[in-house]
C-alpha cells in the first residue's frame, strides 16, 4: 500500500487535467483498494473533474466518493459531503445541494476542529447552495462563520475576507437591508484596492457597490461607482463581458433617475 500512496499523492498533485489520466490509472492499476483509499481516491478524481468544469462526471465521483468514506466516517467524507454539494449546485440541482450540504456541514463540525484550515472554505462553499435556494439567513449564517475563522487565518484584509464581505453585501441586498449591502461593498472594495489596486476583482466589487447604492437610492454616488468599475475593467484590458454589460445597463438607470 505504501507504493500506492506515493503514486497516489504524485498524482494528486499534478494540474487537473494531468491529474485525471493518472488517477484513472491508479483505479484500474488497484481494483480491490479498501473503502477508505478508494475513496479518497474518487475524491480527488472529482476535484480534477470539477476543477475542469464537468460537474456531472465529478458529481459522481464524489458520490461513489461518499458512499465508500460512509464505512468509516471522518474528516473526509465531511469533505467529501461539501464538494458533492458543490457539484449538485454546478449541475444546478439545487433542492438537492443543499440537502447535501446541510449533511455536510452537520458532518464538518462533527469531525473537523473548529479551527481546521479547512472548514472556512468548506463552510463558504456551501453558503452557495443556501443563497441560491433564497435560504439567506442560513447563507448569511454560513458566510459570517467563514469570514470570521478567514479574519483570524489569514488577517482582517485578506482576499478571502473580502470574497465573504461582497457575498454578504449581496445577501443583505437580496433581504432589503441596502444600508448593510452597502456598507459591506464598501468594506470589500476597501480591501481590493489596498491588495490588488487595478484589478479585474477590484473592478468587480466597485460595481457591486454601485449596483448596491443604486438599489438604495444614492444614485449620483451610484453613476460614480458605475463608472469608475467601467474605467477600472478597461484599465485592466477589458471592455467586454456579462458583469460590464450589466454595470452599464444600471449605469443608465442611475442616469435616467437624476435626470
Amino acid at each position: 500500500m505504501e507504493r500506492f500512496r506515493n503514486a497516489f499523492n504524485m498524482a494528486r498533485n499534478l494540474p487537473d487535467a494531468q491529474a485525471e489520466p493518472a488517477l484513472r490509472d491508479l483505479l484500474r492499476e488497484y481494483p480491490a483498494l479498501p473503502a477508505a483509499d478508494e475513496g479518497g481516491l474518487r475524491y480527488a478524481l472529482g476535484l480534477a473533474l470539477f476543477h475542469q468544469n464537468r460537474a456531472e462526471e465529478a458529481r459522481e465521483e464524489f458520490s461513489r466518493a461518499c458512499a465508500l468514506l460512509e464505512q468509516a466516517p471522518g474528516p473526509d467524507l465531511a469533505l467529501a459531503e461539501t464538494a458533492l454539494a458543490r457539484a449538485e449546485l454546478a449541475c444546478n440541482d439545487i433542492d438537492r445541494s443543499v440537502e447535501t450540504g446541510r449533511r455536510a456541514f452537520e458532518l464538518l463540525q462533527r469531525h473537523l476542529p473548529a479551527d481546521d484550515p479547512r472548514m472556512a472554505p468548506s463552510l463558504f462553499a456551501l453558503s452557495f447552495g443556501e443563497y441560491m435556494a433564497r435560504h439567506l439567513d442560513r447563507a448569511e449564517e454560513l458566510n459570517l462563520r467563514a469570514r470570521d475563522l478567514w479574519e483570524k487565518q489569514r488577517g482582517p484584509e485578506s482576499l478571502e475576507v473580502s470574497t465573504c464581505l461582497n457575498n454578504l453585501g449581496r445577501i443583505y441586498e437580496e433581504a432589503g437591508r441596502n444600508e448593510e449591502g452597502v456598507a459591506h461593498h464598501r468594506a470589500a472594495l476597501a480591501i481590493r484596492r489596498k491588495v490588488l489596486g487595478d484589478h479585474p476583482e477590484t473592478a468587480f466589487s466597485m460595481g457591486n457597490l454601485g449596483t448596491a447604492l443604486a438599489a438604495a437610492g444614492h444614485w449620483q454616488e451610484a453613476a460614480d461607482m458605475l463608472e469608475e468599475a467601467i474605467a477600472c475593467y478597461a484599465r485592466c484590458g477589458r471592455t467586454e463581458g456579462r458583469d460590464i454589460d450589466g454595470y452599464r445597463y444600471n449605469l443608465n438607470i442611475c442616469k435616467k433617475a437624476l435626470s
